[in-house]
């Protein structure tokens, strides 16, 4: 039976539609025996292909497809994996591929050749290019080359009709005659013969470019059947049988499941000096409690855990993670106080990896590192965004170059994505585009990226409809729906890295990576199957600002720290006001409510608002505030639970409580319980049946009844998708109290840093300022000697960075504060004079608008009338002081003013009218414009944005005019009297009317009186 050895998959990238999941449904109906895969240069779905080949019976042949220059040519070589050094073999020179821009380099061919097969595909070989110019010579120089290289080395044809430009037979014979090995190389592209549209529009998009023209050859490049291959080599049996005899030879045995941990380096072994680290920790921690305890409580637990964690073999990861902490530590890097279900252990406590007291929290180990369920503990870290590269790059540095990776990862076709690129591909009208886009946006409202364009083809009529009547919708649709799921391009994980004992070479082929780390060319999930250490460390943008926060403090106060305790009743009572804008995971809307609701008063709350505040524990929230504040009794599933759901008024909250509840019930031990957790809570129907059984059976041997076990069992399945990890619920709070603290009593140095954090968004900005003005806090425009490149405050003032001025950027801001390190800009004149060749003259202009050189007392049109005098005048002279500038004293008006601060600043600060005419809305009873209502009789004010002036039948002037105020905008009519009255208006001039809301084709004012203000 034949045996394809040249499908390339959808993961080489944009080079492929073969998806693995159909192409197997195929492999499957064909009956084949075995089959290889030969991606482009990579083997990013080697692991895929491979274990889909064992769920299938069909045995895998491991390939890949090498370019290579030969004499100053391009050339192709397939390559196979006979053995596991073979195997590791393909996975080196994948990664020298990757690492060399697709290439490898011959003599490195040369060198890493053992183990494997290879076949010269004659047609995308330097071999079909000899043999066009009749070079016998150099035909058998390559060859013999090769031969010497591999062992076993074969010459692939492609069936006769794809051989494009040569005598099929000619060839064969050619080759034949002077004893070359010949097998049969049909190549596989696209699944089926009516994909090659999809297979085209892949290349056209990896080539950036309108419709790609195919070779003749790639009709052909399709999935073709048993039967058609053996007609179609009829003639040439003997390459049939070369496709039978490979797969015969080839035999790879992947490992999976055996865990490939990474050695620390440690003078002691590993076990003992982990538990003198850990004893160390215990008395440090202990000498720092403010809380009563038990020492043979804490050392009983730590033993504990230190002898599962020695037995299950996880003494070197626990020592490489509490030496990359103890690193972020030293270098003042803020390291978040834990995440997920580490902070459920003891050792990780004392070593100082997470800042949660388990005990004290009534943590399970178990939850996090089960001795009854063989798993890789999961420690993963939270580090500033802006300083987690820098553990990183420790980590690289501590273990090598060699044994430290990023993760990859795919962004594939989502359903937007791949309409779009079709439509670009073949040129699609825009409007076309927008009709599918808007036939698509209630399902996408539904599903999201969840959507399957071949499902919304079937199922929505609208689309049906416009495929219907327009080719290139249908066109455009079809192909989409055929590459949707496809990887588009490579990323990298956001937080993942990979460790290993020995290279990782040895394990995944490897891409070049960020930071001079190398990056996997296997997925996580990949990767864990393997058995490799993949921790992560995660950037989170809440610890940044926490720290930045800090560091704006110390610069004030120096002996500043935080608190130890999560007991200020000033932050408390700030909470449960509600005042939770900016606050770590307390911020939406939903969670605002139940923080008030629950009239938040500790840590406690918070760790429950945590856990409460999801789908499916939403339902309860209303029942949970009840019973805290007595407004319902507390009723237990059974009595003897009572000491397990107190502290959560008789509901299930944390998935402790499932697995405390098992043990009180059925005398499991933690590490069953956690296996029943983890059992119910996928709610598959067998298996809830079994365990069911075997916990009423374990209930009725601790002495309850069968219905109070069957009761109970039933409860545990109603929770258990309810039940969220406490760990995390108890580390993320404290991150929560953390944020929350430093807002209610360094209210200006907490705003300012989220401010900075949020840089880019006019709008957060926005809200910010707002914030800071209900208190008070005086909010300012950049400075050009007191701001610098963030937020900054001075004597509790704060101060836009210089940065933010439109076009100056990070690095003309930097420039600019290298210059202020030589001295303060005195005036505006050795402020131009010492930047005139920093920045052009168009920035000068900006900065002036922004209002950064008003500390000068210049007004902004004289320094924008002498700015270019300034710097003729002092291209002749050295001396500003012998500078003649007279500045005139005349103003821009107001609106000029305003309008130029919004367009070099985004926002109005100095010239925000509205913001200081408090006490004028309140005297006139105005209202803000997004207030306004239909048929109200209303007072406002406004600047005007335009004017519209029109002439009546009765040829009188009357005006519409748009009006805004720092809410919204409206239009306002004035009638041919009032109007006349209230000459000259024009842009940006401040009024307020009254008059009357109405609609006609928009909400209008109908003016009966104005006044300029």
């Amino acid at each position: 039976m034949f045996n394809q050895l040249y499908i390339q998959t959808e993961y080489s990238i944009l080079q492929s539609s073969c998806k693995l999941e159909p192409l197997f449904e195929r492999l499957v109906k064909d009956k084949v025996e075995s089959c290889a895969i030969v991606d482009e240069g990579t083997m990013y779905g080697t692991i895929k292909f491979y274990q889909a080949c064992l769920r299938n019976k069909i045995k895998p042949i491991i390939g890949l497809k090498v370019n290579y220059l030969y004499d100053d040519m391009n050339s192709s070589l397939l390559l196979y994996a006979i053995n596991d050094f073979g195997y590791k073999n393909l996975m080196k020179i994948s990664s020298r591929s990757r690492l060399n821009n697709g290439i490898v380099d011959f003599e490195y061919l040369t060198k890493a050749s053992l183990g494997l097969i290879a076949i010269i595909p004659f047609d995308e070989s330097i071999l079909s290019r000899y043999h066009q110019h009749h070079d016998d010579k150099a035909i058998f120089q390559i060859i013999d080359i090769l031969k010497h290289t591999y062992d076993i080395l074969y010459i692939g044809l492609p069936i006769p009709q794809a051989l494009i430009g040569f005598n099929f037979n000619e060839v064969y014979h050619f080759y034949k005659n002077k004893g070359y090995k010949l097998v049969a190389l049909p190549k596989v592209s696209y699944l089926n013969s009516d994909e090659m549209d999809a297979y085209i529009t892949l290349k056209s998009i990896k080539m950036n470019a309108h419709l790609y023209k195919p070779l003749e050859a790639e009709k052909y490049h399709y999935l073709l059947e048993q039967e058609e291959v053996e007609f179609l080599f009829r003639e040439y049996q003997d390459l049939i049988d070369a496709t039978i005899e490979i797969a015969s030879l080839c035999h790879v045995e992947i490992e999976f499941g055996k865990y490939q941990l990474p050695l620390y380096q440690a003078d002691l072994d590993t076990s003992v000096y982990l538990k003198e680290l850990c004893l160390v920790g215990l008395k440090k921690r202990i000498q720092n409690f403010n809380y009563s305890y038990n020492y043979q409580i804490y050392l009983k637990r730590l033993n504990d855990e230190l002898n599962t964690i020695n037995q299950m073999g996880f003494n070197d990861y626990f020592l490489i993670v509490y030496d990359y902490v103890k690193f972020a530590k030293k270098k003042g890097i803020f390291v978040g106080p834990g995440r997920g279900s580490a902070p459920a252990s003891l050792v990780s406590y004392v070593l100082g990896i997470t800042e949660v007291d388990p005990i004290y929290y009534n943590l399970l180990f178990e939850r996090f590192l089960n001795p009854e369920r063989i798993s890789m503990p999961d420690i993963d870290i939270d580090f500033p965004d802006d300083r987690r590269d820098e553990v990183i790059k420790y980590v690289g540095q501590r273990y090598g170059k060699e044994k430290v990776a990023h993760i990859v990862t795919f962004g594939t076709f989502k359903v937007k994505l791949a309409i779009n690129d079709c439509a670009r591909v073949y040129q699609l009208p825009d409007q076309h585009l927008k009709q599918i886009n808007k036939c698509l946006q209630s399902s996408l409202s539904l599903k999201g990226t969840n959507l399957s364009l071949k499902e919304a083809i079937e199922n929505n009529i609208e689309l049906q409809q416009l495929m219907e009547d327009y080719d290139d919708i249908k066109k455009v649709v079809e192909i989409a729906a055929v590459i949707q799921g496809i990887p588009r391009n490579i990323s990298t994980h956001a937080a993942g890295i990979v460790i290993t004992k020995y290279d990782l070479v040895n394990y995944t082929p490897l891409d070049e990576g960020l930071d001079d780390i190398y990056q996997t060319q296997y997925e996580s999930s990949d990767l864990e199957i393997l058995g490799l250490l993949k921790m992560d460390f995660l950037g989170l943008k809440n610890l940044t600002n926490i720290a930045k926060t800090i560091e704006l403090i110390k610069k004030d106060n120096p002996s500043f720290v935080l608190p130890k305790k999560e007991d200020d009743e000033k932050t408390y009572k700030m909470l449960a006001n509600g005042d939770v804008s900016g606050v770590f995971q307390l911020e939406s809307a939903g969670m605002r409510k139940l923080i008030m609701n629950l009239k938040t008063s500790n840590l406690e709350d918070i760790i429950q608002a945590l856990a409460l505040y999801r789908p499916g524990p939403m339902d309860m929230i209303p029942l949970f505030i009840k019973r805290k504040f007595n407004l319902e009794k507390i009723e237990y599933p059974h009595k003897d639970l009572e000491p397990i759901l107190k502290e959560t008024y008789g509901t299930i909250v944390y998935q402790d409580q499932i697995m405390l509840i098992a043990c009180k019930f059925a005398g499991y031990t933690l590490g069953r319980a956690d296996i029943l957790r983890r059992a119910v809570s996928k709610k598959k129907k067998e298996v809830l049946e079994q365990e069911r059984e075997v916990f009423i059976n374990s209930s009725i041997k601790q002495g309850y009844s069968y219905d109070d076990a069957n009761l109970i069992y039933d409860y545990i399945v109603k929770f258990a998708d309810y039940g969220f990890n406490k760990a995390h619920s108890v580390a993320y709070a404290k991150v929560a109290y953390l944020t929350a603290y430093l807002k209610c009593h360094y209210f200006s140095y907490y705003f300012s840093t989220l401010m900075t954090s949020f840089m880019g968004s006019t709008s957060d900005i926005l809200d910010y300022t707002k914030q800071l003005l209900s208190r008070h806090i005086k909010v300012n425009a950049p400075s050009i000697n007191k701001s610098i490149d963030i937020f900054n405050v001075i004597d509790d003032e704060i101060y836009f960075p210089i940065s933010m001025i439109r076009g100056l950027g990070n690095v003309k801001t930097n420039d600019i504060l290298e210059e202020r390190k030589k001295g303060i800009f005195n005036n505006f004149e050795d402020f131009i004079i010492r930047c005139k060749n920093i920045i052009a003259t168009s920035l000068i202009e900006n900065i002036i608008y922004s209002g950064a050189l008003d500390e000068f007392g210049l007004t902004k049109k004289a320094m924008i009338d002498q700015y270019q005098n300034i710097i003729e005048q002092s291209t002749y002279t050295f001396v500003k002081n012998v500078l003649q500038i007279d500045y005139s004293e005349d103003e821009y008006s107001y609106g000029t003013l305003q309008e130029k601060e919004l367009e070099v600043l985004g926002m109005n600060i100095k010239y925000d009218f509205f913001k200081q005419c408090v006490a004028l809305y309140d005297k006139y009873k105005m209202m803000k414009i997004s207030d306004l209502d239909l048929n109200q009789n209303i007072r406002t004010m406004g600047m005007i944005k335009n004017v519209k002036e029109i002439l009546t039948k009765q040829k009188e002037k009357m005006a519409f005019i748009e009006l805004a105020d720092d809410t919204s905008s409206i239009e306002v009519v004035f009638f041919p009297k009032i109007y006349f009255s209230s000459l000259p208006l024009h842009k940006g001039m401040i009024i307020m009317v009254s008059g009357n809301v109405q609609k006609r084709t928009t909400m209008q004012i109908i003016v009966n009186d104005v006044k300029k203000l």
